[in-house]
């Protein structure tokens, strides 16, 4: 039998994904409360916390202080990210702790609607109440009997109103005899009305920090969100700034399914864009089947640095992209090959744009010159190019390509392969 927080086993644990455990030291847990405290607590000081999980499991144990006997608390709450459909908060009066736990898009379609709970509270606004004692409890739900092994005696969900469409799904289990009473029923229901405000405000706020995030970048992001909006504010840094591009993308995405190139694409800069996170470094922008992206120096002493993390992310993205002949959109298809393409220069990072439609991202001389490389590196064949500027920050042992003049620029520059 599963532990109380492992999900039942046919459920692909890769669909599951721990975001964070707070466990909130003895001393600070309260050891008195009233229910009205708590209500007053959510619609004031709980919105004052900047972290949904903390907050979230200071109101699960303010329950217990107020003599609610509760075993199990969970929250889960929707959200708008390409990865996952949204986040469980779950506390456990046993383990003294409360998780949280992204679920990916996939396991919507995993269970049947009958047989999952969180979709009959969320999306038909149903209220279940399953009392586990007896010799003959309905067990009608994989966690029910998973609660019962572990001796819970009643189990409540509740949907509380979200500000995004459906329900909030917040649900009560206890392992007193006889489970909840018919006032602590209407207690619980009352705090997860009230839940819910606190769980919009997070909500919010995750939305947009995620979304900003996907879009423009894990580091970029942050930034658009804390107020650098402005169309024509930025600054000047330095980077190793990295170009990329798939050979021969016409050709096939004449000859595949709209669908199978899009799934192609995705693998390519999935491999992309894990080697260059890895390294320090942060995806810009898409651009059909390239990819920009930086490897910020945030003082020219650790300019050496940042240019051996890109080249060794480079490294790395070779042979991850190599490595997708195995794929499965890939069936029958001739290997991937890309050019990465990498300079050391200053650019502007910051907002570029029309009044209404704002890029974050970099421009600059050194943007135009990484992507005259990227062209070399097509024309030569080579899998990396790097230009002198980079091998001067490098340091380390590289092949001369010799002296090439750069459409579009007055001076010659010699360019180089790794060794």
């Amino acid at each position: 039998m599963a532990s109380p927080n492992q999900p039942p086993n046919r459920i692909d644990p890769r669909l599951l994904h721990l975001r964070e455990v707070v466990e909130r030291p003895e001393a600070e847990r309260p050891v008195a409360d009233t229910i009205e405290n708590i209500l007053e607590w959510l619609a004031g000081p709980a919105q004052r916390i900047d972290s949904a999980s903390r907050a979230f499991d200071e109101f699960a144990w303010r329950l217990l202080a107020a003599g609610l006997p509760v075993l199990r608390v969970t929250l889960h709450a929707g959200t708008l990210h390409p990865q996952y459909l949204g986040a469980t908060y779950t506390w456990w009066r046993t383990e003294a702790r409360t998780t949280v736990v992204m679920v990916s898009h996939e396991l919507h379609d995993l269970i049947p609607y009958d047989e999952n709970p969180v979709l009959r509270v969320r999306e038909g606004g149903e209220t279940l109440r399953r009392p586990l004692e007896g010799e003959n409890p309905t067990l009608d739900f994989t966690v029910l009997r998973e609660l019962r092994a572990v001796g819970a005696t009643d189990y409540l969900a509740l949907p509380a109103p979200s500000a995004f469409g459906g329900h909030y799904v917040v649900t009560f289990v206890s392992d007193r005899p006889g489970g909840f009473g018919a006032d602590e029923v209407a207690i619980l229901t009352r705090a997860a009305q009230r839940l819910a405000l606190l769980a919009n405000m997070h909500s919010q706020r995750f939305i947009a920090s995620n979304l900003l995030a996907a879009y423009l970048g894990p580091k970029t992001g942050p930034r658009v969100l804390a107020g650098e909006i402005r169309r024509g504010t930025g600054e000047e840094i330095g980077a190793v700034i990295w170009s990329s591009d798939l050979r021969g993308f016409t050709e096939r995405s004449d000859r595949l399914s709209g669908a199978r190139v899009i799934a192609i694409l995705n693998a390519l800069f999935d491999a992309q864009a894990q080697a260059i996170a890895a390294h320090g470094g942060e995806v810009l922008k898409f651009i059909g089947d390239g990819l920009l992206a930086i490897f910020p120096i945030e003082d020219a002493g650790f300019a050496g640095i940042a240019a051996r993390n890109a080249l060794e992310a480079a490294r790395e993205t070779q042979t991850a992209v190599a490595a997708l002949s195995s794929h499965q959109a890939m069936d029958g298809e001739s290997p991937l090959k890309i050019v990465v393409a990498l300079h050391v220069g200053h650019v502007i990072y910051g907002n570029i744009g029309a009044a209404e439609r704002l890029d974050f991202t970099v421009i600059g001389p050194a943007v135009n010159l990484v992507s005259r490389i990227e062209a070399i590196a097509k024309a030569q064949n080579l899998p990396i190019v790097v230009s002198d500027d980079f091998a001067g920050s490098y340091g380390g042992p590289l092949v001369s390509l010799g002296r090439h003049q750069l459409r579009g620029l007055s001076q010659p520059h010699e360019l180089f392969r790794p060794a």
